[in-house]
């Protein structure tokens, strides 16, 4: 279908960097094509699950397939690191997929592109979207009306060891900052540091800041702020005690994972997905997971993918596969097979995979919290101030207050140009 001008200029110049960068060899989806019985209106998937997960969604869209006779969802692989780059030059050169699913920090300013349908009307005679946590729902809106809904969710919580915390007198974990401090500084000993989590200069370690922002009651949009202030404040002095390695502004989840199962953390901020990590490489030790401690309010922040609509096309037949696979049965079994969490409270509430097991029901209650990075269409830009604002402060390099005035001026610049 061709797209009107005026969204074609606005994403490329939002996109301009990412189709530098794409090559020039995928072939067009064919939106008029049927299935090989010609009774069907074929729907093309693009999806970036790999391994178990592929397997997941293909089992999904198989069932999907033969529990109708209107559409025939045809599933398309696409890597991780492709799929921006392939949908912006897909609405250049009209060769786009009827569904597809998306990042969830990445979802408004696809939306704010044009690239995909305002399904609220849809969402709301439906009837389900009030099944939604407040945190995953939000991120599938771009000025108050909705572009997709939540496919997975995973967020942040604390790993402590267990045997750790014993010998060192700690009954339970810490509940607040202040508590983690002193939790800290009473298991850092030796080489061994109480707490570890990713500082690193990326979109990975801004999603591990966000939550401390959060907890203080201030966003990214107020990150120049007292409160702002005091959550890099915090993270520094507990480098300043020696409770976190200096080096943290270089470490990954990924290498918090390793110190934490060598031993070398007591602590780390990390997510559900290194609960598998945590039990290969250290089977004999005892961990358990725990809420974030709070400043001033309970708050975690908010990863997995969500599924838009691309406007204009087989809009019909991708809001009938994304309806059946949003249903509360349906989703479930994606989720149980695939690892991720529910956005839908009603399928964490009734299934007992989550809450029946020792380490994933600590996630399930911080996903209460969980809030989206943004949303917001240059949440990029936002996500690399922030990035550069916490390394300057956990580096000493600057002032932790000043660290995040500067940040706040710029995002300020980058939201009102």
């Amino acid at each position: 279908m061709k797209k009107k001008a005026s969204l074609t200029l606005i994403a490329m110049m939002i996109f301009s960097i990412m189709l530098t960068a794409c090559g020039g060899d995928q072939t067009n989806a064919d939106k008029n094509s049927s299935s090989d019985d010609g009774a069907k209106k074929q729907v093309t998937f693009w999806y970036y699950f790999g391994g178990n997960e592929e397997t997941a969604i293909k089992d999904a869209i198989q069932k999907y397939n033969s529990s109708q006779d209107q559409y025939q969802v045809v599933g398309q692989y696409v890597p991780f690191g492709d799929m921006k780059k392939r949908l912006s030059v897909g609405l250049m050169g009209e060769e786009l997929p009827d569904i597809v699913t998306i990042d969830n920090p990445d979802h408004a300013s696809f939306a704010a592109a044009g690239i995909f349908e305002d399904i609220t009307d849809r969402v709301n005679e439906w009837g389900q979207g009030s099944q939604y946590l407040d945190g995953p729902f939000e991120s599938a809106k771009y000025e108050g009306k909705l572009y997709g809904l939540p496919f997975t969710s995973n967020t942040l919580a604390l790993y402590y060891n267990t045997d750790m915390f014993k010998e060192a007198g700690i009954a339970e974990p810490p509940k607040t900052w202040d508590e983690l401090r002193e939790t800290a500084k009473k298991l850092t000993t030796g080489d061994r540091y109480g707490l570890g989590f990713a500082a690193v200069k990326s979109e990975e370690g801004a999603f591990d800041f966000l939550p401390w922002l959060l907890s203080t009651g201030a966003n990214y949009d107020s990150i120049d702020s007292p409160e702002a202030a005091r959550a890099f404040t915090f993270l520094t002095d507990l480098i300043k005690d020696g409770s976190v390695s200096k080096e943290v502004i270089n470490l990954s989840n990924s290498d918090t994972l390793k110190q934490f199962s060598s031993g070398k953390l007591a602590m780390m901020i990390n997510g559900p997905w290194n609960i598998a990590g945590v039990k290969a490489d250290a089977p004999n030790m005892n961990f358990a997971i725990a809420k974030l401690p709070i400043d001033k309010q309970e708050a975690s922040v908010l990863g997995g993918e969500n599924i838009g609509i691309i406007k204009g096309n087989n809009v019909d037949g991708a809001w009938d596969f994304l309806k059946w696979m949003s249903e509360a049965d349906n989703l479930e079994a994606f989720l149980v097979q695939t690892g991720y969490f529910s956005p839908r409270e009603d399928v964490a509430e009734k299934s007992d995979h989550w809450k029946s097991d020792e380490y994933l029901s600590g996630f399930l209650e911080q996903m209460q919290s969980a809030q989206p990075r943004g949303p917001h269409p240059k949440w990029p830009e936002i996500s690399s101030v922030i990035q550069e604002a916490y390394q300057k402060s956990f580096s000493m390099a600057m002032d932790p207050a000043d660290a995040a005035a500067e940040a706040g001026q710029k995002i300020k610049s980058i939201i009102n140009p």
